[in-house]
């Protein structure tokens, strides 16, 4: 007997007929997503900008209780709330900061979450006219990538205490960071089994990378010491195939490495003079990966970027390299060098 093809997910469409409490639409969604395969983080993401419209919504239309009472106007007044009137850390009271506004990057990732679960609820049937049809994301400046220097770099990471288990482990995903490029996420994601010692690469399954697609990512020769020295001494104390644990053993998460990280740019009187963050390593491996002769294809196989010209915005080098090839190379200090302009 022939075999019949599934199509579609019956178990998971939506009543057509009905008109889901606010709620009960979004666990729809999260139920679909998930089974889409998104990852935990994502799903993550969606839970927590959903609660922010959510706490907006109770507060500026308590009356809403059906998704399909959203309209255009609710929608862009929401979009108005988040562009002009929603402060940093607004609701955290010690972080809170009065009159700093939400970034357009913060801006553009929350509304594409919004935009995105109300093509949902239109394509199942949910609603019958999406309300955020109109909204655009807001246009974001584009920031020069500012890095370390050498000199900073020395500095932060010769401020972890390497007579301590933590104070090695945190310079070896310091310099692990800043030779590879690996994204902090995909650092703390490292397995013993992931590390190939006789090619000095890393292998990156896609499971763990940003844009799911496997990668090998070469390191050097310090590191492949380093990284040797750091698991022997974790299997002396725990039973992990993780690289990179806490001092009970357990998984390190990015929140608390980059509270680690912070401690020792504030120890190394770093903060106000980088934008700090562990990204940072990966700004300075592409950056250097550059400057001194790498090219832009390999780089961006190395750093797992799905499109090249984000991998371009390395090319805008930091400005003490654009003055000395200035020096270098300008053609009016060329012609004019040595020489008397006013004979």
């Amino acid at each position: 007997m022939a075999k019949r093809m599934v199509r579609g997910r019956n178990a998971l469409t939506a009543d057509q007929t009905r008109n889901y409490e606010l709620d009960e639409a979004f666990q729809l969604f999260c139920k679909v997503k998930e089974a889409e395969g998104k990852r935990i983080r994502t799903l993550k993401d969606y839970r927590k900008h959903w609660g922010y419209f959510r706490k907006w919504l109770s507060e500026h239309h308590p009356e809403v209780a059906f998704i399909r009472q959203i309209t255009v106007g609710i929608a862009r007044e929401y979009h108005l709330y988040m562009a002009s009137d929603r402060s940093k850390y607004q609701g955290v009271s010690n972080r809170y900061l009065p009159g700093v506004k939400l970034a357009p990057a913060t801006v553009a990732i929350r509304l594409r979450t919004f935009r995105a679960m109300f093509r949902f609820f239109l394509d199942e049937g949910v609603i019958t006219e999406n309300p955020t049809l109109q909204i655009k994301p807001p246009k974001e400046d584009e920031e020069e990538i500012v890095v370390f220097s050498e000199e900073q770099l020395i500095k932060i990471i010769s401020a972890a205490n390497r007579t301590t288990y933590k104070g090695f482990r945190d310079w070896v995903l310091m310099i692990l960071l800043a030779d590879t490029g690996l994204r902090v996420n995909e650092a703390l994601s490292l397995s013993t089994n992931m590390i190939d010692f006789s090619n000095r690469v890393i292998r990156l399954p896609a499971a763990i990378t940003k844009n799911r697609k496997g990668r090998i990512v070469p390191f050097s020769e310090d590191i492949s010491v380093a990284l040797h020295e750091l698991i022997e001494e974790t299997a002396q104390h725990f039973t992990t195939n993780n690289i990179f644990v806490d001092v009970y053993g357990n998984d390190l998460s990015a929140d608390a490495v980059r509270k680690i990280f912070r401690r020792y740019a504030e120890k190394t009187e770093l903060i106000g003079k980088v934008k700090f963050s562990p990204h940072v390593f990966r700004h300075y491996f592409c950056t250097k990966y550059l400057l001194n002769g790498g090219d832009i294809a390999s780089l961006q196989r190395i750093v797992g970027h799905s499109d090249i010209s984000t991998t371009r915005k390395y090319l805008q080098v930091d400005f003490r390299h654009i003055r000395l090839q200035h020096d270098r190379y300008s053609p009016i200090a060329n012609l004019l060098g040595g020489s008397s302009c006013g004979n």
